[in-house]
């Protein structure tokens, strides 16, 4: 009999995340075997195939202290109607083999929801993006403005890198999608298997070389921690500058994502964008758990990288999942105080760097004299109390700069300092139009591309399920 102790703290949460989480994974793993072994003719193997459709679709039973796990709960229930099937069921197989193949395909299913959601937060983006493709803003660096752009421009940045993440997903998938099964304890065995079939069945891309790596390594589990970590760090960047547009009433989420406060009337708190921050915060801090349950760990031991590791993960995907359908829904519908921000850049003094680029094409001195020279005149202006929007060719004359009125309105004028921005990659709305439009194309492809290999994975599951090939 088990200690109570061990129980309480390993057997029952075990039992109870693997019953809740792992089912369908454990009886695709089993029946996949399964049906392997009947094509290698192994007698009684058909049997067990029968009986795991059989039982995946019946309640699976509660806790039981007397048996150890899942797996055994299964060959129970398998050995009290056929024991021959159970028998056969168990040929070449060990739990090591079995429960990293359960991991990696819990694991897979879980990388391409991530991705959904990803998609959909791209999606929202760039469909926020062709709104706002006029749109003037002031980009901050250092905390201070810095230039006039676009939000467009600034939404279609952060999607740019969205599609990096998700290739880093789709990449991951690649080392995620490997078979364990056949390598039994780490040895292999001495029957007759064959592990590119059981492979196939479960929608593997192929077995994984060596046993021994089959049931130890750990390194694609880092791996997903480490691409929840980047892409969440990406997210949580954004979430940031949201909530400084917000707090400056430059952007403001519909009603259903702000909460008023039980004091002051004219608050509209923007808590969904806090919200997600925090679930960002959160599955980065919990990917630390999962890279420490690989941190000095033997290579041949298995519980650490294996079952401990699961409830972690599961968390950092629910937390990465509400951050990003938060985040999802608070840019699908803002609203956009476009006055108020091209105010911001026709007072303030973002567009000076045009200015600048004016005066070095009309004098020829270089962009270093023209700096200084703007440097100068900003001296002077605040010297005597003034605001940039009031320079004079007078003003300009006076530092040796001769500029019509004409040049110099244009050169104060935040939306022409965006439409001269057309060099590749730019915020200028005649760049940006194309811009986007690739990136609407690019998105299309990883919806394709998610939507093929999810009907991969879903047509395997069919199939081990007993349904149509």
């Amino acid at each position: 009999m088990w200690h109570e102790t061990y129980l309480k703290t390993v057997l029952k949460p075990d039992y109870v995340y693997a019953s809740e989480h792992l089912l369908p994974q454990l009886f695709d793993a089993l029946t996949a075997h399964s049906l392997m072994l009947d094509a290698q003719r192994c007698p009684h193997a058909a049997d067990a195939v029968r009986l795991l459709r059989q039982l995946r679709a019946t309640h699976f039973p509660k806790y039981d202290p007397l048996i150890e796990d899942v797996f055994f709960t299964v060959d129970q229930q398998l050995a009290a109607q056929d024991p021959d099937a159970a028998g056969a069921m168990r040929t070449a197989l060990s739990r090591n083999d079995l429960d990293m193949t359960i991991y990696r395909l819990s694991a897979r299913e879980r990388l391409l929801r991530a991705a959904l959601r990803l998609l959909n937060l791209r999606q929202a983006l760039l469909n926020l993006a062709t709104r706002e493709i006029e749109t003037v803003i002031v980009a901050y660096t250092h905390h201070q403005p810095a230039q006039p752009t676009t939000l467009a421009h600034y939404l279609g940045g952060l999607e740019n890198v969205l599609a990096r993440d998700t290739e880093r997903m789709f990449n991951a998938l690649g080392r995620v999608n490997l078979s364990p099964m056949g390598a039994v304890a780490l040895g292999g065995t001495s029957f007759p298997i064959d592990r590119h079939l059981t492979a196939q069945l479960l929608a593997f891309d192929r077995p994984i070389e060596n046993t021994y790596d089959a049931v130890s390594a750990s390194d694609w589990q880092v791996e997903l921690a480490c691409t929840i970590t980047v892409t969440a760090t990406t997210l949580s960047r954004g979430v940031h500058d949201l909530l400084f547009w917000a707090s400056r009433g430059l952007l403001t989420l519909e009603d259903g994502l702000v909460q008023g406060s039980s004091v002051m009337p004219q608050k509209r708190n923007p808590v969904a964008l806090e919200h997600a921050r925090t679930k960002f915060s959160k599955a980065i801090g919990i990917t630390q758990s999962v890279i420490l349950s690989a941190h000095n760990v033997p290579f041949g031991d298995i519980n650490d990288p294996g079952p401990d590791m699961q409830p972690p993960l599961h968390t950092m995907w629910q937390e990465f999942r509400e951050g990003t359908e938060l985040l999802t829904a608070a840019l699908t519908s803002p609203r956009i105080n476009r006055a108020a921000w091209l105010r911001e850049a026709e007072t303030g003094e973002s567009v000076v760097t045009e200015l600048a680029d004016a005066i070095a094409r009309h004098t020829g001195q270089g962009f270093r004299y023209a700096h200084n020279t703007v440097k100068t005149l900003l001296d002077n202006l605040h010297g005597a109390g003034r605001e940039l929007p009031s320079t004079t060719p007078q003003d300009l004359k006076e530092l040796g700069v001769i500029l019509s009125p004409a040049e110099l309105l244009q050169a104060l004028n935040p939306a022409a300092f965006v439409a001269s921005r057309t060099t590749y990659g730019g915020p200028a709305p005649a760049v940006m139009g194309g811009a986007l439009a690739a990136a609407h194309g690019r998105l299309q492809g990883d919806f394709t591309r998610h939507q093929q290999v999810t009907q991969r994975f879903a047509d395997a599951r069919r199939r081990l399920e007993g349904g149509a090939p």
